[in-house]
């Protein structure tokens, strides 16, 4: 998976992030839902009357939603896990951080944690501006060093 810049990886991690959320809440509601309906098997069915049971129909619809969810939770935790992979190298002692140190953290915040830079501010204890200063240094040198490199923690001098 390449992304034209650092930022453009993590712009896009962030959005799956967002998607991921959204995704596993519809999920969960649709588990709910379809535990609420109880199981019977999903092939056709027959009421009393003779006429075709609609509620099977429903039940293969949120199987199919749900297969379609799901889908689409792997591509978004995909984008994630590149990003961290960026971040944090592969085995979670290289990456970014190694290279950079707490703006990767900051990064992560932002990006995956979806907080809003004035949080990240207060969980690195500095101010806004300079969070975003070191952010985009860090995100400069990724792009100068390489996803590659960058995900082994070797800087371009190594």
């Amino acid at each position: 998976m390449r992304f034209e810049s650092a930022r453009d990886l993590f712009e896009a991690a962030r959005d799956a992030a967002r998607d991921a959320a959204r995704v596993s809440r519809e999920l969960a509601e649709m588990e709910g839902r379809a535990e609420s309906l109880g199981s019977g098997g999903f092939g056709p069915r027959v009421r009393s009357t003779g006429e075709p049971d609609r509620m099977a129909g429903r039940v293969a619809a949120m199987v199919d939603r749900g297969a379609m969810l799901d889908a689409r939770l792997a591509e978004d935790y995909r984008v994630i896990d590149a990003a961290c992979a960026v971040l944090y190298g592969a085995d979670s002692d290289a990456g970014l951080w190694s290279l950079v140190g707490w703006p990767a953290d900051a990064i992560y915040h932002h990006y995956l944690g979806l907080r809003t830079w004035v949080d990240v501010a207060e969980m690195m204890g500095y101010s806004v501006r300079h969070v975003q200063t070191c952010v985009a240094s860090a995100l400069d040198y990724a792009d100068s060093n390489g996803q590659m490199w960058t995900e082994l923690g070797k800087g371009m001098a190594e």
